[in-house]
């Protein structure tokens, strides 16, 4: 399950990376600017990485953001641009810790979070991509998608 979370992380920075490789902008769907807050028990989030995952159209690609100290979050589509494509997607929101709790922060060719000793803090209704609960509608407008998580 947790394996399953580093491998979706690890897919998306190779997406993100491999992003400017071929095509072009003009092939990527439009974005809407897409933002919100992310609280867990009442509380703002940190810390928090969100994936967007298209549900319906396979033109449609993954977005992601990550929570500031606030609990809030911005979108960026695959090739980095600020906001996602309209459409519905499920939304995996995952925080790793390590085992005196703070934050695990990932480096770039570092060890992934499970390698650290890191452990997923959130709920696998949130943070598993096959049982997620989550599901978020981005219009072609910009947006705002809050998130109320909690740790029961």
């Amino acid at each position: 399950m947790h394996r399953s979370i580093a491998i979706l992380t690890s897919c998306v920075s190779i997406i993100v990376l491999v992003s400017g490789c071929g095509g072009s902008k003009a092939d990527l769907p439009p974005v809407a600017p897409t933002s919100g807050i992310v609280t867990l028990d009442g509380s703002p989030a940190a810390g928090v990485n969100l994936t967007f995952i298209p549900l319906q159209s396979a033109a449609t690609s993954v977005s992601y953001g990550a929570t500031g100290a606030d609990g809030k979050y911005e979108l960026r589509s695959r090739n980095g641009a600020l906001g996602a494509p309209e459409g519905e997607f499920k939304v995996v929101c995952s925080k790793w810790v390590m085992p005196d709790g703070s934050d695990y922060v990932g480096t770039p060719g570092g060890p992934s979070p499970m390698e650290a000793g890191a452990r997923e803090k959130l709920p696998p209704k949130y943070s598993d991509e096959h049982a997620t609960t989550l599901r978020a509608t981005i219009p072609a407008s910009s947006g705002s998608i809050d998130f109320e998580l909690t740790t029961k």
